[in-house]
């Protein structure tokens, strides 16, 4: 069944029961519609006063900001509005909390990694799968621009990647996991030293693997104490 009243559409019975909960955890009894004239405010507020609610205190807002405090869920009515909304969060916020973004705290991905896959064998019944030093790399070596959501999604896919392949493994090995990870190149031009292209080469591959000196010098061929020297090296000449 649908619904339309003026702007607001209702496409399931399942918004209802959505309205109901989120009606049901608020401290006060506010429901604020925030839109411009002819957005259909009213007619939907009665609408879920009506039929939602059943006694709701209403409130309706245009220009007139609500007071600092008031526990309330804010529906926009009008993509035109968002500005006006984020000035009344600006009123009312007193304390605000930011969580960084995956790509900011790259040290926890991997502790999430196994925290979700051991989930997943929970959830499936299946034996533990571990994530392989490499597969781990791998994720490390992603941005996550999807943040959490992404993570848990890939993960998932790479937990049945193992178990469903043609060797089903207890393992999530690098091919497992289902990335588009796009290699950065070297640039220099004719005419630059040679330890330059060599400082620029090494730095890169360290930060490729995010500072990992053991998988760097794997990399590079040298021996970690090499790699050592050369890090102190470029320390001391102020390129780190």
């Amino acid at each position: 069944m649908k619904y339309q009243y003026g702007s607001f559409e209702i496409t399931s019975p399942v918004m209802l029961n959505v309205l109901e909960s989120l009606h049901a955890q608020l401290d006060k009894s506010f429901f604020i519609i925030v839109g411009q004239d002819g957005s259909g405010k009213t007619t939907m507020m009665n609408y879920i006063n009506r039929v939602a609610f059943g006694n709701v205190q209403e409130n309706l807002f245009d220009e007139v900001m609500p007071p600092a405090g008031l526990d309330s869920a804010i529906v926009v009515t009008s993509k035109e509005m968002a500005y006006d909304v984020m000035k009344m969060f600006d009123r009312q916020k007193t304390c605000v909390v930011e969580l960084p973004n995956l790509e900011d705290r790259k040290a926890d991905i991997v502790g999430f990694a196994n925290f979700f896959t051991e989930v997943l064998g929970l959830m499936n019944n299946s034996t533990a799968v571990k994530l392989t030093e490499k597969a781990a790399e791998k994720l490390l070596q992603y941005n996550w621009p999807g943040n959490f959501h992404e993570l848990e999604s890939t993960l998932e896919k790479a937990f049945f990647n193992a178990l469903n392949g043609v060797e089903a493994k207890s393992v999530v090995e690098p091919e497992h996991i289902e990335l588009n990870l796009q290699t950065k190149e070297l640039e220099f031009t004719i005419g630059q030293k040679l330890d330059e292209i060599e400082r620029k080469y090494i730095l890169q591959t360290l930060y490729f693997v995010h500072q990992n000196r053991t998988r760097a010098a794997e990399i590079l061929g040298i021996s970690i104490r090499t790699l050592r020297n050369k890090i102190n090296q470029y320390r001391e000449e102020g390129y780190l």
